[in-house]
């Protein structure tokens, strides 16, 4: 058990020992090394022990075991798996928390991980941002303007996260490193671990979570919008079986931007198809079919499930609305949302266009929102999509799109001048992608395939008040974007 561990008090310690009772009951834990005995420790998870191997697939992922950093040395466990649920499938439910290269307090039993506790920026255990000062005759350094004691027995250590996996090693401090810092509760540095530490991100424009307004649906809709890269099955659980803990937390979950400030513009979420794309030491992508990095952005059912989500619910945790992506509009318009339709034109101008604000187009492979039709017939939309970056990275994620003929659609424009003024890192990483109709409207290459609209009549799920519906694309952006008590 660690210092800082041993150092809380008598409440903490008897409500510790409440969870552990509880976790015990807990069933499914598959054999794996690490000593016996029931103990606490501080731990970074560095991810799955042979990751992208075949033999780590889904098919086996119950039998995983797993690698943590502890006080200074890798260890490996297997986790708890939890209960089955109703597909037979484990709920998985510790996977389903873990972030590589994140802090965690564990509770062991016999080499197997029974509770992750996380500590975060908000822990009251934890100091984190720039190391701004270093004295060596005090013994101490200045972290986010807090002085903290650095000991002898401080573990000093670097934490470097790349796809297939994270790793740790000593380090030394230096001024002007970024780090996150475990105190004991003594104020002291029990230990520094240098790592990149993301300023808190506040989007131009914010949703209410449970207002169902179209007006609120496309302004949450639009939180994400260059913060947030594309991860295939990102927004899904890490089983990889339905909406995972993003998708369903309200407001805009703070590992996808912290994800977007960790990587640059060489950001590859698979390498294509000519670079060997099986190679999971270099990119993101679920090369298994479980999704170790489910926490870090969104795919198109994934961004989408958590804007719905977001608009029916004001408590993160519930059921959530992540989707097969070609049967996402098609099963709206079977809850009773509003109505489905596959007999679809191309525009030829806004007063006859059937693409609407808000609407949601299911095509084979994915989905995208609808912000509406230009008066020339361009169509801006919104979605979490693949897009090549300025560097020739294969990244992408939540952006602005227009289907259009040229990059002089007025579709085009006001999604590069939005991107612009809005996105400015993301814009300096990526152009704005150009999309013609035919492959975006696409409704022979899927049975499934369809347009869904929203019925704002009142005996719907949303309504639409402020009249967006009839509105063109550069009047919904400013209709967005306008402060709500002008």
């Amino acid at each position: 058990m660690n210092f800082r561990v041993q150092l809380r008090n008598k409440r903490a310690l008897l409500s510790l020992a409440v969870l552990v009772c509880a976790v015990m009951l807990v069933t499914g834990c598959s054999a794996g090394s690490g000593s016996g005995g029931k103990k606490t420790e501080e731990a970074v998870y560095l991810g799955v022990v042979g990751y992208g191997d075949e033999d780590k697939n889904i098919d086996n992922k119950n039998k995983f075991t797993y690698r943590f950093f502890v006080g200074g040395k890798e260890e490996i466990y297997s986790i708890d798996n939890g209960e089955r649920e109703a597909d037979g499938v484990y709920a998985y439910p510790i996977q389903n928390v873990l972030e590589e290269g994140r802090i965690y307090d564990l509770i062991v039993e016999d080499g197997c991980v029974k509770r992750v506790i996380p500590l975060d920026d908000n822990n009251e255990w934890i100091v984190a941002g720039v190391i701004e000062d270093k004295n060596a005759e005090t013994g101490t350094i200045v972290v986010s303007g807090r002085r903290l004691t650095v000991t002898e027995e401080t573990g000093v250590y670097r934490i470097t996260c790349a796809a297939g996996g994270a790793s740790a090693e000593p380090a030394k401090v230096q001024v002007g490193d970024s780090a996150r810092v475990v105190i004991n509760s003594n104020g002291k540095a029990a230990n520094l671990y240098l790592m990149p530490v993301t300023p808190p991100y506040t989007p131009p424009v914010s949703g209410k979570p449970g207002e169902r307004t179209l007006l609120n649906y496309l302004r949450t809709a639009m939180m994400p919008v260059g913060s947030c890269l594309y991860v295939y099955g990102g927004g899904w659980n890490w089983q990889n079986t339905k909406a995972g803990r993003t998708a369903v937390t309200i407001g805009m979950p703070s590992s996808w931007a912290d994800f977007f400030g960790t990587q640059t513009a060489d950001y590859i979420f698979r390498k294509r198809n000519t670079e060997d794309p099986d190679d999971p030491q270099h990119s993101y992508f679920p090369y298994q079919h479980y999704n170790e990095y489910y926490y870090a952005g969104a795919d198109c059912s994934g961004y989408l499930g958590w804007v719905i989500y977001n608009v029916l619910n004001t408590e993160s945790s519930h059921d959530g609305y992540v989707l097969t992506s070609t049967e996402t509009a098609k099963d709206y318009a079977e809850k009773y949302w509003g109505t489905y339709t596959r007999d679809l034109v191309k525009p030829a101008n806004h007063d006859t266009s059937a693409f609407l604000p808000g609407d949601i187009v299911s095509i084979s492979g994915h989905v995208w929102l609808c912000l509406g039709t230009c008066d020339d017939g361009s169509i801006l939309i919104l979605h979490s999509s693949p897009s090549d970056s300025r560097t020739g990275g294969h990244g992408g994620g939540v952006q602005l799109t227009a289907l259009g003929e040229s990059a002089e659609c007025e579709a085009y424009r006001l999604a590069d001048q939005y991107m612009a003024q809005f996105c400015p890192e993301w814009y300096a990483r990526y152009e704005v992608m150009l999309k013609n109709y035919a492959n975006y409207a696409d409704m022979m290459s899927d049975i499934n395939a369809g347009k869904f609209s929203w019925d704002v009549s009142g005996a719907g799920v949303i309504t639409d008040p402020d009249g967006l519906r009839a509105m063109r694309p550069g009047e919904v952006l400013r209709m967005i974007m306008q402060p709500e008590n002008p």
